[in-house]
């Protein structure tokens, strides 16, 4: 009996040992990622970047990153893909094969594609931490790439090591002239400016523009009144290419759609025929708008409001 319980126990290590990440082994001192946490160094890792100073306040960092992070980050990609394709045969977010997963996405840009997006996981991971953490520099605006990462995803294989090469503005620094029995030598500087003439017109926009952004809504008490330039709105929206001929199309993404969406019918705000389609519309009815997008919208309006601006005080 004993002999036969061995055997089993034997043969279920063995099937074991054949499927997913039963019995993996993690290396000490490298770049970790599971699928569920981000790619970070361990303690014991040395500096993984260097950094060259370029004119007006500007750096370019190159990012060393081992072959152990581009495997990780390429894992990780599939792990989000797989989320999203659904592939006969396996389940939605099951662990599904690489070849596989970049055959599905084949439509999507293939292989190159996946790439291209490991290759941005691996710069929105490390780039910041280096920048802050190893070079205590704090970035102004976006760092870029100087090759593209879809240029870069040609040369890409994960589990090789990567050189990416970012450039971005960072604060300037100032030295100070010393000046023998002043400790804060900046105390006395004088500077000088040049006022630009006083702009009425612009005056008076953005005082139309802060009234309006602090403006209180009054329900109409007239469900029958017709919208009309000044009035406020609420409105469940959903939008369509337009075709050819001006008809509905194909839907839009969902970023050109939404319910409760507040319109305040005034020039400028919107895209171009939004406010001259809403005109006259009242509450319950749904409007075809055809706007310069281009693109046909469907909106029903359900709420009309009275934007009541607060008094100005000097």
């Amino acid at each position: 009996m004993a002999r036969i319980t061995q055997l089993a126990l034997a043969a279920c290590l063995a099937i074991s040992a054949l499927h997913a990440d039963a019995f993996t082994a993690v290396p000490s001192q490298t770049l970790v990622s599971t699928r569920n946490q981000p790619l970070f160094l361990s303690s014991t890792e040395s500096k993984s970047s260097s950094i060259k100073r370029l004119p007006e306040s500007a750096v370019e960092l190159t990012l060393h990153v081992p072959a152990a992070a581009t495997a990780a980050a390429y894992d990780k990609v599939l792990a989000e893909v797989a989320k999203k394709v659904s592939i006969p045969g396996f389940r939605k977010g099951a662990k599904i094969p690489s070849q596989v997963l970049e055959n599905a996405w084949s439509k999507s840009g293939g292989k190159k594609a996946l790439k291209t997006m490991a290759i941005n996981e691996l710069c929105g991971e490390l780039i910041e931490s280096a920048l802050k953490g190893e070079h205590e520099l704090d970035p102004i605006g976006q760092p870029a790439l100087v090759t593209p990462a879809e240029q870069l995803a040609e040369g890409f294989t994960p589990g090789e090591a990567l050189d990416l090469t970012v450039k971005c503005d960072v604060w300037p620094e100032i030295q100070w002239k010393k000046v023998e029995g002043q400790e804060k030598p900046y105390i006395g500087l004088k500077g000088k400016y040049k006022r630009k003439p006083f702009n009425q017109e612009r005056f008076d926009a953005a005082m139309r523009d802060l009234l309006e952004r602090y403006a209180k809504l009054e329900p109409y008490d007239d469900s029958s009144h017709a919208l009309t330039k000044g009035d406020a709105c609420k409105v469940n929206m959903v939008g369509y290419m337009a075709t050819p001929g001006g008809e509905k199309g194909d839907p839009l993404p969902n970023a050109a759609s939404g319910d409760d969406v507040e319109v305040i019918l005034g020039e400028g705000r919107y895209m171009e025929g939004l406010v001259e389609g809403l005109e006259g519309g009242k509450v319950g009815e749904t409007k075809t708008v055809k706007v310069r997008f281009p693109a046909v919208s469907y909106i029903h309006a359900f709420e009309l409001s009275n934007p009541y601006l607060p008094n100005l005080t000097h």
